[in-house]
């Protein structure tokens, strides 16, 4: 109840500075997509509002491709969509991109003039490295997708992703800061990038190592402390996912309970404005049950619409429960959704455009 009433309160404060209606306090005409390893197929829900009154409902589309099955071994939130074009994006592990396009219009199996396969090139990776989370930037038509090796990390940036050819090679621009690993989070919107990373070099005058979160731009981020959240007070743990709330000026930050060694909600909230504010920040709110959700690997949220959606994992291992969260700007609980029997889920995507 403490972390519902803080969330809300966090809502009303900036909802009052502002002035006006909480832009993303809207929940319908919104689909969920998730991408199942298992049969290699998309699940679609076509209305989330419907799902979320009836959690245990089919999925209403189950799409294919002969191409899904380069992206069987789907990235750990290797799922994102472009609310624009109505584009969905897949990523796998290994660094093979497939995007659908006209996904709203897709029923059964995509046609081929419809669905491209590219991939990050070979050049340029780490040592020992696996593809994580993933983030599309409508505004400026960019694919973000972390990396993570033994011993660095980096953000690929990927530009004109809706025009990328098929069977093209996209060479890095990498997005990173000397020192930082275990980079496993990002959330982009409107030409500004969120990236989580689970250690780095010291940050402040206090020197703070351990998570941190860093915000930037497509060149770069800001290498001083300016513009990174990091220390024991932000509450971050490994495995860190990120998901942006645009409407509402909202970066939910997930974090793996189990593996970070905590009994904590297991999301922070951090206001866009607490990025300006120096590196010591404690969240402005805090979302979800460490009972229920004590193994968080995944979040999703529209960014125009108040959802939140969340998978858990283990090791490499997804789940076929999807946590969803309806209007989590004011703090409310999650209900579970079961997928069908024997998926496995590791990335999500909410369309905030659907309808």
């Amino acid at each position: 109840m403490t972390s519902r009433f803080l969330l809300g309160l966090a809502a009303s404060l900036l909802l009052l500075a502002t002035g006006c209606k909480d832009p993303g306090s809207n929940t319908a005409g919104s689909a969920l997509y998730a991408f199942d390893s298992t049969t290699s197929q998309v699940f679609v829900w076509n209305d989330m509002e419907k799902l979320y009154g009836s959690p245990t409902s089919a999925p209403d589309l189950q799409i294919s491709s002969s191409l899904f099955s380069q992206v069987t071994n789907l990235a750990w939130g290797g799922l994102c969509f472009d609310q624009n074009r109505g584009v969905l994006y897949l990523v796998s592990a290994t660094g093979s991109i497939v995007r659908v396009s006209a996904i709203r219009t897709q029923t059964a199996a995509v046609p081929s003039t419809q669905v491209f396969s590219f991939s990050l090139s070979s050049t340029g990776r780490l040592t020992n490295s696996s593809f994580g989370q993933a983030t599309l930037d409508a505004q400026t038509d960019t694919l973000y997708i972390t990396e993570n090796g033994d011993s660095a990390t980096q953000i690929w940036v990927v530009s004109g992703a809706s025009t990328q050819t098929q069977n093209a090679s996209v060479a890095l621009q990498a997005l990173q800061i000397g020192g930082d690993t275990g980079g496993t989070g990002v959330a982009a919107a409107n030409g500004a990038v969120y990236g989580f990373m689970a250690n780095g070099g010291p940050v402040g005058i206090n020197y703070l190592t351990g998570p941190r979160i860093r915000k930037g731009v497509a060149s770069g981020f800001d290498p001083n402390s300016n513009l990174t959240i990091v220390g024991s007070q932000s509450l971050l743990g490994i495995y860190g996912s990120l998901a942006f709330d645009t409407g509402d000026g909202l970066l939910f930050a997930a974090r793996h309970n189990t593996d970070s060694g905590t009994t904590a909600p297991p999301i922070d909230v951090f206001t866009t404005g607490q990025f300006t504010s120096g590196p010591y920040q404690t969240p402005n709110a805090q979302l979800g049950s460490a009972t229920n959700q004590p193994n968080l690997r995944v979040i999703s949220h529209p960014g125009i619409k108040d959802w939140l959606v969340g998978l858990s994992g283990t090791g490499t291992t997804g789940s076929n429960t999807i946590f969803l969260w309806k209007s989590p700007s004011g703090g409310t609980d999650a209900v579970a959704v079961t997928a069908p029997a024997g998926s496995v889920l590791k990335g999500l995507a909410v369309d905030g455009n659907a309808s």
